[in-house]
């Protein structure tokens, strides 16, 4: 057993998490994501997430005392909880359970980034904070110039400890004892960056120049990483590793799944099947590239890895709007799509209509600056409410890719507050 000064502290911060978890609202809650993921929005949901901790960090809300790294990290995890319920609720979900990792390992594609010798390994502290911030960016060699090179990319091997995973299992359920019940984790976002991927590999221009100089060279590359993608993905449901996305976990870099399409969450929280959950893509590097290009080299490919699951979700910050019809007409089972702050919003509606979940990312740069931009985040809103009762759509507010908030994290709070009273007055 461990430092019983440890298991005081992780079992005072449990208490507190049920006792939220067990408010009327959270049902409320996970009622409205899961009318809107069924394409039957009772009000528009709001969300906020993507943020580094030290953003957040106000007095000693989410200052760990545990010293023991595992110990450490389901701490973190429970004063995080307790914090996001406290300043960024929204319509948050605090599930009454304590997720417990599962020990595994995956090889990879045994095919690095590529990063040369002269990147920069340094960064700078944030002032009075000891937190390190890299803010230079960074050098890489390309990896793949021709055929020949597509042997570099190797297909992962997942490995299973699963004497590692019973020994951290029972030691939580030891510690939160008459508190909660304790979940095994295994993987549950298998998000396919396909591009964003390849990219890192070739070269960011040399790769775009490629697809016009290299095509044939491009498809092969891409071939190559769906087919070790999915062999890779084959393996976490023969190991028993995948855990369900139907609860308050983001799909992809969208929003939480709750659904009545998928099953349930298993009760040990692992071993569901890939027929269970909702699979993902995105491709920033893909919001300059035209959509014919983009149809070819991302989408055609992406066809084969996507139909593995039997909802999906597309997109994170790049540009979609002028590619949806494309985008509608390759997945079938495509139920999210992003819509940026580089798409256009009504566009985006009046296109997908009702018949998908719209996850708008607000402009989290109005956070950032020297000031807070709250008027403008306010006018985003009352646009995005007007033009959601006009096309009458399923749209999450979708918070996300908080960068900097000047050293002030009341202004995410404020986000929160102003975008929950908006949504009340529109949608009550």
């Amino acid at each position: 057993m461990s430092d019983k000064k440890d298991v005081t502290r992780l079992r005072e911060l449990a208490k507190k998490v049920r006792e939220i978890s067990e408010l009327p609202i959270q049902q409320y809650n996970k009622k409205l994501w899961t009318a809107v993921n069924d394409l039957r929005m009772i009000r528009p949901v709001v969300h906020t997430r993507d943020y580094p901790l030290f953003l957040l960090e106000y007095e000693d809300e989410l200052t760990p005392i545990i010293s023991d790294p595992f110990l450490k990290r389901i701490e973190t995890n429970l004063l995080l909880r307790i914090y996001e319920w406290n300043h960024l609720r929204c319509d948050r979900v605090i599930e009454p359970h304590i997720d417990c990792p599962a020990v595994f390992t995956d090889s990879g594609f045994g095919i690095s980034a590529g990063y040369g010798a002269n990147a920069p390994a340094t960064g700078s502290a944030k002032p009075n904070s000891g937190k390190q911030i890299y803010e230079k960016s960074v050098h890489f060699d390309p990896q793949i110039f021709n055929m020949d090179d597509l042997e570099k990319i190797k297909t992962p091997v997942v490995e299973y400890n699963e004497d590692a995973t019973l020994s951290r299992l029972n030691l939580l359920k030891e510690i939160f004892d008459g508190i909660m019940p304790v979940k095994l984790l295994g993987r549950d976002n298998f998000n396919c960056t396909t591009m964003d991927d390849v990219m890192t590999w070739t070269g960011i221009n040399e790769g775009m120049c490629n697809l016009a100089l290299e095509p044939e060279l491009m498809h092969a590359i891409i071939d190559r990483y769906i087919e070790a993608n999915i062999v890779c993905i084959l393996q976490y449901e023969k190991l028993g590793l995948i855990s369900s996305n139907n609860n308050f976990k983001n799909i992809g870099t969208n929003c939480p799944g709750y659904t009545s399409a998928l099953p349930e969450p298993t009760e040990s929280g692992i071993g569901a099947k890939l027929n269970d959950i909702w699979g993902a893509h995105a491709d920033q590097i893909m919001t300059g590239v035209s959509p014919d290009m983009t149809q070819e080299f991302a989408f055609e490919h992406e066809k084969k890895y996507a139909r593995m699951f039997p909802l999906l979700s597309y997109g994170c910050c790049e540009r979609l709007d002028h590619k949806l019809d494309l985008l509608k007409s390759s997945f079938p089972n495509l139920r999210k799509v992003s819509c940026s702050p580089f798409s256009d919003l009504e566009s985006t509606m009046e296109q997908l209509g009702k018949g998908y979940v719209i996850s708008w990312k607000p402009n989290s740069t109005y956070l950032a600056g020297s000031k807070l931009e709250m008027e403008l985040l306010r006018k985003e809103i009352i646009h995005a409410c007007e033009l959601t009762k006009k096309y009458d759509v399923n749209l999450v507010l979708n918070m996300k890719t908080i960068i900097t908030l000047n050293d002030e994290p009341q202004r995410l709070w404020q986000w929160c507050d102003m975008a929950m009273e908006l949504i009340r007055a529109y949608f009550g």
